[in-house]
């Protein structure tokens, strides 16, 4: 017997059971079975020496429908004696009763019993490394032998070939993490549109696109997909694959359509690549401004030489914030016409960069911006970017988005597995005394209603899907924004070259309601030269315009405004007072310095005093407010 999508060769077995009931026998030759064979089988003849373990591997084909079972397997030994061995397989443990699982009781296993209902297809996946990627063995994502880099992006294209006898439809692909993005063809999907045909909330689960919505028996499908390798050390990246089968008999939908499932695991060793940090500091010249650090360290440990990352390119993705590389940080090229040099990141060496981070223009504001500072090649500007300059189609913010729901949907579920635990621990002690914690945590349920930080819309009741890049950067969280960094590793005449991408999200630029360091935010404006006539005119007055902002978004902030006294000047105006700044507010204290004598003054003598939770916590600012003043 030969079958189609398979090179074994099948024979009628010996014996066949026949699960009849009222039947005495059970045990028939297949020749002699009524209606049989039922199934054929593979034959493999061995010879093992004394003491020696050997593994086989068996087929068996149905040629019937019915319940199929495997229930042991029969060998003859010296061709004149028959041995049966019976496979005793237990279920898997319960887990949904205390008392299920405290006396460990199994359920029934599923592992050998099949249904055999007719046709169904039967699909093989494959992954096939791209021309213009990094090259590999089939069943790895890595440049090097089967290794990867932290964070390394490559092109790859997943083969899907039906060798069944009949035709799939609705594939459907569950992964562990979001380590695989479908690349888009013609239409690039728009904000609030799912990322990577993703289904449902948790950025793991996505529809695989068909030619003619289903796979025929005999075809192969190819779609383009980008792998993200993530972690440390080696790692396992699950596939599961679902599909439906097509059965013109039935009903256009049927109410329980003919699923099959094909796993797929790939253990991949990911090496170290880049580390990477970021801090925001408010701008001391511009009360708008941030200045943004981002700190990069090179930690390859994949080969022996050219251990060298680059930074190509750094985006920041927000609907309300702009990024610009501040000049001067690398060195200009060895000719006039010449770009600066792109920064190179040797072995264990450190790097850090700074950018201005400045509010959107008003023309823009509330749509989606991507600020890209290109340090290796290409042009800065806003909009949607790509990993390398090769590809097309793909958007810079797909893996940033689907980390985002896949983290957003594991918190989520957490909590909820939290709740159920504790509302049976509850129903379980019904009739005692509840305790001070479980008092305390209703009252604020009550009282809050629900997370106040908890995604609803876009402000605007428009819906959008989980893993859209509108719920990346939602038009209601103002005060964050998402920072991507791209690099690339140097081609050798082994390898290509590879490309990779790095993700911080949620950095905040300004506190919704909470700050680690000081809430308030101070600038001033002054003259930093001044020349006047000490002996005409007397004492010099000049202005001070001091300016306190809030830095939080959705808080107040009480606080105490004072200022030191000095022994070379002397302030005139409101020196000492209390005050409450709303959320985002400004406070504007004019004042006026009084000079005696020319020379070269700090002008920076304030104090804030806040008020968190009835503690006065005061804040001294180590900037300097410089004035020269000259006699004429």
């Amino acid at each position: 017997w030969k079958f189609g999508g398979s090179d074994s060769t099948y024979a009628i077995p010996e014996f066949a059971r026949v699960s009849s009931p009222g039947e005495q026998r059970s045990w028939y030759p297949a020749q002699l079975a009524k209606g049989g064979p039922f199934f054929v089988v593979t034959k493999t003849d061995l010879a093992m020496e004394p003491g020696t373990t050997t593994s086989l591997e068996l087929g068996i084909c149905p040629l019937v429908q019915g319940d199929l079972e495997i229930i042991g397997v029969r060998c003859k030994l010296f061709s004149e004696i028959w041995v049966y061995h019976r496979f005793h397989i237990e279920g898997p443990l319960l887990q949904d009763t205390r008392h299920n699982r405290a006396n460990r009781i199994r359920g029934k296993s599923h592992l050998l019993k099949s249904k055999v209902k007719g046709d169904m297809p039967r699909l093989i996946v494959s992954l096939i490394p791209s021309t213009k990627g990094p090259t590999g063995t089939s069943g790895t994502t890595g440049p090097h032998g089967g290794a990867t880099l932290q964070g390394q992006v490559s092109d790859w294209t997943l083969r899907m070939s039906n060798i069944g006898t009949a035709s799939a439809q609705n594939v459907v692909l569950k992964t562990n993490v979001p380590w695989i993005s479908i690349v888009p063809k013609g239409k690039i999907p728009s904000e609030s549109d799912a990322t990577s045909l993703c289904i449902g909330p948790s950025g793991t689960l996505m529809s695989i696109p068909l030619k003619a919505d289903a796979i025929h028996p005999g075809s192969t499908n190819e779609i383009p997909i980008r792998i993200r390798t993530s972690g440390g050390g080696r790692q396992e990246f699950y596939m599961l694959f679902r599909y439906e089968l097509v059965d013109e008999k039935t009903q256009p939908q049927p109410s329980a359509p003919r699923v099959r499932w094909l796993r797929k695991m790939l253990n991949v060793p990911v090496h170290p690549s880049l580390t990477m940090t970021a801090s925001l500091q408010p701008s001391t010249w511009n009360k708008n401004e941030h200045i943004l650090s981002i700190e990069t360290t090179n930690y390859r440990s994949d080969r022996q030489s050219q251990l060298d990352i680059s930074l190509d390119k750094v985006c920041i993705a927000s609907r309300f914030y702009q990024a610009k590389a501040l000049a001067g940080q690398l060195d200009v090229g060895a000719g006039d016409n010449q770009p600066p040099e792109y920064p190179q990141i040797g072995w264990q060496e450190r790097m850090t960069m700074h950018y201005l981070i400045s509010p959107a223009s008003i023309a823009t504001e509330g749509e989606l911006l991507l600020s890209e500072c290109c340090h290796f090649g290409g042009k800065d500007g806003n909009g949607r970017g790509t990993v390398d300059g090769d590809s097309t189609g793909d958007v810079l913010t797909d893996f940033v988005c689907l980390e985002n729901a896949h983290d957003r949907f594991k918190a989520a579920l957490n909590a909820h597995i939290e709740e159920q635990a504790r509302i049976a621990a509850e129903q379980e002690n019904e009739g005692q005394p509840r305790h001070v914690s479980q008092i305390r945590r209703a009252k604020s349920a009550r009282k809050d209603g629900g997370d106040p930080e908890a995604q609803e819309d876009d402000g605007g009741g428009e819906a959008y899907h989980p893993t859209s890049i509108a719920s990346l950067c939602p038009k209601k969280a103002n005060s964050e924004i998402n920072l991507i960094c791209a690099w690339s590793t140097p081609g050798t005449a082994n390898d290509e070259k590879g490309f990779g991408q790095h993700h911080l999200r949620q950095l905040a630029v300004r506190p919704r309601r909470r700050s680690k360091g000081c809430p308030l935010m101070v600038s001033a404006r002054h003259k930093s030269e001044v020349s006047h006539n000490f002996a005409a005119s007397g004492p010099l007055h000049t202005e001070l315009e001091v300016t306190v902002s809030n830095r939080l978004v959705e808080a107040e902030v009480d606080f105490d405004f004072g200022l030191d006294r000095q022994p070379s000047f002397e302030f005139i105006g409101a020196e000492s007072f209390k005050w409450t700044l709303g959320g985002g507010e400004d406070l504007v204290v004019p004042l006026t310095v009084e000079i005696s004598r020319s020379g070269v003054y700090n002008l920076q003598s304030l104090r804030l005093t806040v008020k968190r939770e009835e503690v006065e916590i005061p804040y001294y600012f180590p900037w300097q407010w410089i004035m020269n003043v000259s006699d004429i």
